[in-house]
C-alpha cells in the first residue's frame, strides 16, 4: 500500500461506521499473523491505532497472557511442521501452559489470578512487577520439568508425547530460557520503541547492551533468546546486520560472538520458512516478472547480509544458507529466466501486429522491456545462485532476435515503408541497448535516423 493511501485512511479512520471498522482491525489482526502480509497489516493498523484505542482497551491480563510476555515476541504461525531456530509456535503454547499449571496449583496461580485484577495492561513497568515473581515460580517447575527429561531419555520421550511432538519439546527449552531472563527482556523492551522498530537511538541501544551483560550473568545460553526477540520487533530482517555492527562497537563484541554463531543459525533457520511465502509472492506476482526479480534479488541481498552479521555458525548454517539460495535459484528460474527467450522474442514478433489486434503499441513495448529488466535484474545476483550460464544464453538469444528486428527495420526505413515509423524506431534502440548495451544501440539509432532523412 502506496503512503498516500495510508494518509487517506488515516484521515478517514474515523468516518467508517463501527461496525465495519471493527471487522477491519478483525482481519488486520488475523493478516498481521501471515509472514507474507504482516508489513502491509502492520502499517495499515498504525493508521487506525488513534480509533482502535479507543474502542479496544489493552486486552485484560491473564495468568496465561502474563506467563506468555517474556516470549511473546518469538511466536509465530509456521508455515512448516519444522520449528524455525528463534522462534516459538503458537501451538506449543497450549500443551505447554497446561503443564505450567498443573505444576503450579491452585496455590500458585490464586495468587496472580487476584493480583491482575488491578494491573492496569498498558502499564508495562506495572505488569513487569506483577509478572517477576509469577516468571521465576514458572521457570522453577518448568526448568525441573525441563532438567527430568535431560537426565533420562525414557523421560524425555514421555514427556515429547504428553506435549504434542518434538517441536512443542523444543518450544519448551525456548521458553524455559526466556522465563529465566524475563526481567532483562521485559527491561529491553520497555526502553525501546514499540514494533515494528524502524530506528533504535544511542539511548535505546545501551539498554539493549545492558540486557545482553545481566543476560549473561543470568544465564548465557539466553544471548540468543534475547537477541532472537529483539529481531523479532524490528521492522525489517536488512537492519540486523547495521544493528550488530553498532552493538560491537557499543562493547557488545564479546557476547555477540558468545552466542557461537546461533544468531546465523536462527536467520537461516527463519529464511527457509520464509522461502514459503516468497514462493506465494512470486506466484501472485507471475505476471509482473520485474517484481518478481527484484523481490527476490531483495530477499539474496538480506539473507547474505544477515548470514554476515550473525557471524555464520558453522557448517551446518552454510548449508542451510545454501538450501535457501537453490531455492531462490529454482524461483527465478521457474518465475524469470526459464521460457524467457522464447517469451521475449514472441513479445518481440508481436511489436510489429496491427493496431489493435494485440493491445497498444506501448503496451507491446512494455511487455518486451519488462521481460528483459527481470533477467538484467536476475544477472545482478545470478553468480549467488547458480543461474549465470541460463541468463547468458536467454540474452544472448534475445539479442539475435532484436538484430534481426534491427536489420528488417533499418531495411523498411530505408524502403519508406509507412507501417513502420520512428516510434519502432526508438522503441527498438531501447530494447538494444538493455540487451547488447549503449553503444551498440547509438549506432542503430543514427543508422535508423539517416534512413528516415532519406540520407
Amino acid at each position: 500500500m502506496s503512503d498516500n493511501s495510508l494518509d487517506n485512511m488515516a484521515g478517514k479512520v474515523f468516518e467508517i461506521p463501527e461496525a465495519e471498522f471493527e471487522k477491519l482491525a478483525t482481519a488486520l489482526d488475523l493478516r498481521r499473523l501471515r509472514p507474507s502480509q504482516q508489513s502491509a497489516a502492520v502499517a495499515m493498523l498504525s493508521q487506525i491505532r488513534p480509533r482502535l484505542r479507543l474502542i479496544r482497551p489493552p486486552r485484560r491480563l491473564t495468568p496465561m497472557r502474563l506467563f506468555c510476555i517474556p516470549f511473546e515476541d518469538l511466536l509465530y504461525n509456521p508455515n512448516t511442521p519444522r520449528k524455525a531456530l528463534g522462534r516459538i509456535p503458537r501451538s506449543a503454547l497450549k500443551p505447554i501452559w497446561a503443564e505450567t499449571e498443573a505444576l503450579l496449583g491452585e496455590s500458585g496461580l490464586a495468587p496472580v489470578r487476584e493480583a491482575i485484577k488491578t494491573v492496569d495492561a498498558a502499564d508495562a513497568e506495572a505488569v513487569q512487577d506483577l509478572g517477576r515473581p509469577f516468571w521465576q515460580a514458572a521457570y522453577g517447575v518448568l526448568s525441573g520439568l525441563r532438567s527430568a527429561g535431560a537426565k533420562d531419555r525414557k523421560e524425555r520421550a514421555r514427556l515429547q508425547e504428553r506435549l504434542g511432538g518434538p517441536e512443542v519439546l523444543a518450544s519448551l527449552d525456548d521458553i524455559v530460557i526466556a522465563l529465566s531472563i524475563a526481567g532483562p527482556i521485559a527491561t529491553m523492551r520497555r526502553h525501546l520503541p514499540p514494533p515494528p522498530i524502524s530506528d533504535i537511538n544511542n539511548a535505546g541501544l545501551r539498554h539493549v547492551v545492558d540486557a545482553l551483560t545481566k543476560t549473561a550473568v543470568i544465564d548465557r545460553d539466553g544471548l540468543p533468546i534475547l537477541v532472537f526477540s529483539l529481531m523479532a520487533r524490528l521492522a525489517s530482517p536488512a537492519m540486523l546486520p547495521g544493528l550488530i555492527e553498532r552493538l560491537i562497537d557499543e562493547g557488545a563484541g564479546d557476547l555477540i560472538k558468545a552466542m557461537g554463531g546461533q544468531v546465523g543459525e536462527a536467520v537461516a533457520s527463519q529464511q527457509e520458512d520464509r522461502v514459503i511465502d516468497v514462493r506465494a509472492e512470486t506466484e501472485a506476482q507471475q505476471d509482473d516478472p520485474v517484481a518478481v526479480a527484484r523481490a527476490l534479488g531483495s530477499e539474496l541481498k538480506t539473507l547474505q547480509r544477515e548470514a554476515k552479521a550473525a557471524g555464520g555458525g558453522g557448517r551446518g548454517v552454510a548449508r542451510q544458507i545454501e538450501r535457501v539460495k537453490a531455492e531462490f535459484a529454482r524461483l527465478a528460474r521457474e518465475t524469470v529466466v526459464a521460457g524467457a527467450a522464447p517469451h521475449t522474442a514472441a513479445a518481440i514478433d508481436a511489436l510489429d501486429a496491427p493496431p489493435g489486434t494485440a493491445g497498444s503499441m506501448n503496451d507491446r513495448f512494455r511487455a518486451v522491456e519488462n521481460q528483459i529488466v527481470s533477467l538484467r535484474l536476475c544477472k545482478q545476483y545470478a553468480g549467488d545462485i547458480g543461474l549465470e550460464g541460463e541468463i547468458e544464453m536467454a540474452m544472448k538469444s534475445i539479442g539475435t532476435k532484436l538484430s534481426e528486428r534491427s536489420t528488417d527495420l533499418l531495411q523498411r526505413l530505408q524502403a519508406n515503408d509507412v507501417s513502420v515509423s520512428s516510434v519502432d524506431l526508438f522503441c527498438t534502440v531501447r530494447l538494444v541497448e538493455l540487451v547488447e548495451g549503449s553503444e551498440k544501440a547509438d549506432k542503430l539509432r543514427e543508422k535508423g535516423m539517416a534512413a528516415l532523412r532519406g540520407d
